[in-house]
């Protein structure tokens, strides 16, 4: 950004949020991370990218533009070409042929040379306008708009091409075909551009499904015709490594996938079904920086907590869930606030999701003898401060890290349980001695995902009775006096549209419920512990349900009442 670095911090010091030595800090790991100040004052939660927004706003004394609110016209976009909008992070939005002006988001408003290529390409005068990151995000998927059309115009032209050489009975030459080719490509692309997590190729009677996992909800996208599905199959095997005379035996691989800004890594799994067999991938953005605590959805109070209870150098942090609901991307929340120069931290994963600076991270690899038992093991040898294992999965990974969060090591993890009391006898019944895991643990986060509302067609409702009811049902069910209990009048929901591709939600966040290990609860750890007593002394020490968490972010417009009673409802 065109600001100095002294200019940067006397304006956002001189707000009063952000403290000189915060600002000290986040200039020497914007060094050590390669990223910029501002990003790290964000990323840790130090300021609001809003209120961030507003004091550059004023610096360079322009507008702020929100294109979640703010329809943007498509021949306007395509103005500038896309590489060079993403490239330079702006966007024309607006022009007035009049007056020869167009009006540009950028992420910097200070950049003269910019806007001075943009004025000669166009020839018109530019008013620049102050984009936030979140912003300059929406707005480039505009561009993305039309690769529906693409995608099927390819994907029919390759199918044609590809059932015209049916006369290859070779899997290997057939893979290794321009068409099927594109056609895996396009499938892998088409799913980042729609910011999917799961391709689900799945082998029907008489065709191919492919199906994707968009804000955890799977969709239909395409059919294929079954002759090529071998070919396809293939070729995701080839590319991962996997053996391609073998069609009966599960199989599991990874392989990178580079497009024009950035590298996805793909984790696949190849599983025998009746028809044939069903391929998923998981896509893996490990060059996305991990989100703050806030960005997540956990309100100040949760925050607050969790900024207790890191501050012991000792001890271990669950977090619980269902596959997919962001474990490992809170942890990360967690364990970008406790990476310093001060602390080594080392990881056991499997995958590596994110990449991070100063973090040492083994992948495991059971080929090489790396499993999470053996990987932390080797780890305690370097005598690291903080561990984080990607799943505490059986009874010696259990031990181990017990034992290491018990001698003065800060231990994080996950598991898999439906809610943050049942995690403690989960524990016990994996073979963690008692005494341990009462001494030991200090937090347990449970969460799920919800989808968000999408910020252009929210609209708003009168609850109706039916909705009141079943409300009422599930608080009595997390025990809470559902008569006395706050019974929201108003939700939210949206309307469809083309930015959310007409669902009314775009993007999830999460909602959670946090058990605190205090004293009250510490004595209830033994052999043969009693679940509802545990629950309810927790709710009586201050925890609150991920239901009443998901109930206030219903009410805030967040999400919906039907997204918290699809993740969560008992």
């Amino acid at each position: 950004m065109h600001i100095s670095e002294h200019n940067l911090k006397k304006i956002i010091v001189g707000s009063d949020v952000v403290t000189s030595a915060q600002f000290d800090t986040a200039v020497q790991e914007a060094k050590r991370s390669n990223r910029t100040i501002d990003n790290v004052l964000v990323g840790r939660g130090d300021i609001t990218e809003s209120y961030l927004s507003e004091i550059l706003s004023d610096y360079f004394n322009v507008p702020i533009v929100n294109f979640n609110t703010v329809p943007v016209n498509d021949a306007v976009l395509h103005l500038l070409p896309e590489v060079f909008s993403r490239t330079n992070r702006l966007a024309v939005f607006a022009v007035d042929e009049k007056s020869r002006v167009a009006k540009v988001a950028m992420a910097d408003p200070g950049d003269l040379r910019a806007i001075s290529l943009i004025e000669v390409k166009l020839n018109m005068r530019v008013e620049p306008y102050f984009g936030t990151p979140s912003s300059m995000k929406s707005v480039f998927k505009e561009y993305r708009k039309d690769i529906f059309k693409e995608f099927n115009t390819i994907i029919e032209e390759s199918i044609k091409e590809a059932l015209e050489t049916g006369g290859i009975k070779d899997l290997n030459k057939m893979a290794e075909h321009v068409p099927i080719i594109t056609i895996t490509d396009g499938l892998v692309e088409y799913a980042v551009a729609l910011g999917a997590s799961d391709i689900h190729i799945e082998r029907l009677s008489e065709k191919v499904l492919v199906r994707y996992r968009v804000d955890g909800i799977l969709r239909d996208i395409v059919q294929l015709p079954k002759e090529i599905d071998d070919a396809i199959i293939a070729r995701i095997k080839i590319l991962s490594g996997l053996q391609i005379d073998v069609h009966f035996a599960p199989q599991d691989g990874r392989f990178k996938f580079k497009l024009e800004d950035q590298s996805v890594d793909i984790r696949v799994s190849v599983l025998p079904t009746f028809y044939g067999e069903k391929v998923v991938m998981r896509l893996l953005r490990g060059s996305i920086r991990p989100l703050n605590l806030s960005e997540l959805g956990l309100s100040d109070r949760h925050i607050a907590i969790i900024d207790e209870a890191i501050k012991r150098t000792y001890g271990m942090l669950l977090v619980t869930g269902p596959t997919g609901s962001g474990k490992t991307t809170t942890l990360y929340g967690i364990l970008h606030k406790l990476n310093t120069p001060e602390v080594n931290i080392s990881t056991i994963e499997d995958p590596v999701e994110y990449d991070v600076e100063r973090v040492n991270q083994t992948p495991v690899n059971p080929k090489a003898g790396i499993t999470f038992a053996n990987g932390l093991r080797s780890l305690m040898r370097q005598n690291p401060d903080i561990i984080m294992v990607g799943e505490i999965r059986d009874e010696e990974t259990v031990s181990i890290s017990l034992n290491a969060a018990m001698t003065g090591h800060l231990v994080l993890s996950t598991l898999h349980t439906n809610d943050a009391p049942t995690a403690i006898p989960r524990l016990i019944e994996m073979g963690g001695e008692a005494f341990l895991v009462a001494n030991t643990l200090n937090l347990i986060i449970a969460q799920r995902l919800v989808r968000k509302i999408c910020a252009v067609c929210v609209s708003s409702y009168v609850a109706p009775p039916e909705i009141h009811e079943s409300i009422k049902k599930q608080l009595a069910h997390f025990g809470q006096d559902a008569s006395s209990a706050h019974i929201p009048s108003q939700l939210y929901k949206g309307k469809g549209c083309g930015t959310c591709s007409h669902t009314g939600y775009q993007g999830q966040i999460g909602i959670f419920e946090i058990l605190n290990i205090t004293p009250k609860v510490r004595e209830l750890i033994k052999p043969g512990i009693s679940i509802a007593e545990l629950r309810a002394t927790a709710r009586a020490e201050g925890m609150h349900s991920m239901f009443e968490d998901g109930l206030a972010k219903a009410e805030a417009g967040t999400t919906t009442i039907e997204e918290v009673f699809r993740v969560i409802m008992e």
